[in-house]
């Protein structure tokens, strides 16, 4: 290995492998988690795609039938029956409404059963003779009176050889009082040519699924009604929240899939693709790297050899006039410690680096120095240096984006204003130091109550605001409510005697009106003033808040 022809030409084998290799696999790392990742996010639209339908066939749906449910037919023939005992009269009312289900049915295509009871849970009418049994509630819930009840979570029906979804709706009478309840069951398998529709632009295959895994609607035949997921897989799918994983899929030997749970309705969508379709672009790459990595090796092999030879001549005249340099001809720079030409060579290069890295380290230390100045300045320039949180420059700075931000796409905010209750005399009586720690321990309170895309500024002395993105006055009240409990559950020592401390909090939401911040502050300013009217320690909001 002492010929330089030798070691150049395994340096330079070595040079394209080692590079070439690492890259390489490092790239098929990448490439296969780019892979992965770009299934997923294929596999989450479509998953998101099929749930918006699904959410929009539930809402269609349920427009529908409670529109059904408040018609008059059905109102006037359950308030009849509470009202009348006459045994003709009631027969009469029962096959009227018997004949008005029969007729609505017909014209909606989703629609399979149609059933209506009186307060006693006993039918009075229905479309079909034989009728699926519905779980009336007892006691209806106040979202029940306005969306209807799930009687019980979609299964595969038999008698119609499909999946159904069986939905109950309080009946009120003209004046507001409960006369009945109108049960429905709705077809789950006209969703298919819209779970059709959705994967036009996907390879994905998309599965409703029940709890335990077994499907009831898929875009492709399924051999068997009892087909399911297996309940280890469900579980791990479950678990990943919207990630995906490979396992023994239902559409494929070998998928790559995930799951999500619907919030409205008791089911659970999963797409897959077929996983080894991956697998075979990335054999692809592999062999072609290869094939490439092959051909640069020969390529580099036959350079090197050319440049050892071409190289050699020169190199020996340079080393023989680099050895009188250093034995005290002109200027002596060069020190000889190795015998091969190479690393004779290596020795002055070693030096010429060891200077720039060294001038390079300076400059990395006082670059760094100077980038941790500048990201302190930056962070004390928008926060407030006691409590940490945002200071009042930047509050108007949030409050304008939020205002701009409603006034192009109407997205609501919020507005808490927050008052220590009798500061000053704490200040007064205990000192600064207690006032401050006071502080302190409200804003950590602050920043705990919120979420990650809310905002929480001291607004000056004991008052501080906090921002609420996306929420309405409803919302922020509970908010609110929950920060002035957690304050009061707080008790501070001074000298061996408990300090609790009270909050006051107005709320504000804001309004078309508003046109600066300070528009925004003056409505929330008043609605702590009333707080402060009405006995501190409680909130209050400005504007009208939803029932």
């Amino acid at each position: 290995m002492k010929s330089i022809k030798s070691k150049i030409v395994v340096f330079a084998v070595i040079a394209t492998l080692l590079p070439s290799g690492g890259l390489g696999l490092l790239s098929f790392w990448q490439n296969e988690a780019l892979m992965n990742d770009s299934v997923t996010r294929e596999l989450r639209a479509l998953a998101d795609n099929v749930n918006r339908h699904l959410d929009a066939w539930l809402n269609e749906n349920t427009l529908a039938v409670r529109a059904l449910s408040t018609s008059n037919p059905v109102i006037e023939g359950l308030s009849t029956l509470n009202q009348s005992a006459d045994g003709e009269l009631a027969r009469q009312v029962k096959s009227n409404l018997a004949g008005y289900l029969r007729s609505v049915q017909g014209k909606l295509e989703t629609i399979l059963e149609l059933a209506v009871y009186d307060n006693d849970r006993q039918m009075v009418a229905s479309s079909v003779p034989a009728l699926e049994a519905y779980d009336i509630p007892v006691r209806w819930p106040h979202k029940s009176l306005t969306a209807g009840a799930i009687s019980a979570p979609p299964s595969w029906n038999a008698r119609y050889a499909t999946a159904t979804l069986s939905i109950v709706f309080p009946v009120l009478s003209y004046d507001n009082v409960l006369v009945g309840a109108f049960a429905v069951t709705l077809d789950l398998g006209s969703l298919r040519s819209q779970l059709l529709d959705a994967k036009k632009f996907s390879l994905g295959e998309i599965f409703l699924l029940d709890y335990e895994g077994k499907v009831l609607l898929s875009s492709i035949p399924v051999a068997s009604r009892e087909v399911a997921l297996d309940s280890q897989q469900l579980g791990e799918l479950q678990m990943r929240d919207k990630d995906s994983m490979i396992y023994n899929g239902l559409a494929y030997p070998r998928s790559i899939g995930l799951l999500y749970m619907s919030e409205k309705i008791p089911v659970a969508v999963l797409v897959e693709r077929d996983y080894r379709d991956i697998q075979v672009a990335w054999t692809k790459l592999r062999d072609r790297f290869l094939e490439f990595v092959g051909i640069v090796i020969v390529i580099i092999t036959a350079v090197a050899l050319y440049m050892g030879h071409t190289i050699v001549t020169p190199l020996k005249r340079l080393i023989d006039a680099a050895k009188g340099i250093v034995e005290g001809n002109f200027e002596t720079r060069l020190q000889v410690r190795q015998k091969d030409e190479v690393g004779q060579l290596t020795i002055m290069f070693n030096q010429m680096t060891d200077a720039l890295r060294r001038k390079h380290a300076e400059i990395m230390v006082a670059n760094q120095v100077m980038q941790q100045k500048n990201q302190l300045l930056q962070k004390l320039s928008v926060t407030d240096s006691l409590t940490g949180l945002y200071n009042r420059s930047k509050l108007d700075a949030i409050l304008t984006e939020q205002l701009a931000r409603y006034k192009r796409n109407q997205r609501i905010f919020c507005l808490l204003m927050i008052d220590v209750d009798h500061f000053k005399h704490i200040n007064d009586d205990l000192g600064h130091i207690m006032g401050d720690k006071i502080l302190i321990t409200v804003a950590t309170v602050l920043l705990k109550s919120i979420r990650t895309i809310d905002y929480a500024a001291r607004y000056g002395g004991d008052e501080f605001v906090v921002v609420l993105t996306e929420t309405d006055a409803d919302a922020a009240v509970k908010t609110a409510e929950r920060i002035r409990s957690q304050v009061r559950k707080i008790c501070l020592e001074f000298k061996e005697h408990p300090i609790k401390i009270t909050l006051s909090i107005g709320v504000a939401q804001c309004q078309t009106e508003d046109a600066t911040p300070s528009d925004l502050i003056a409505h929330v300013d008043a609605a702590l003033y009333e707080a402060k009217k009405a006995g501190r320690d409680r909130i209050e909001c400005i504007g009208a808040i939803t029932q």
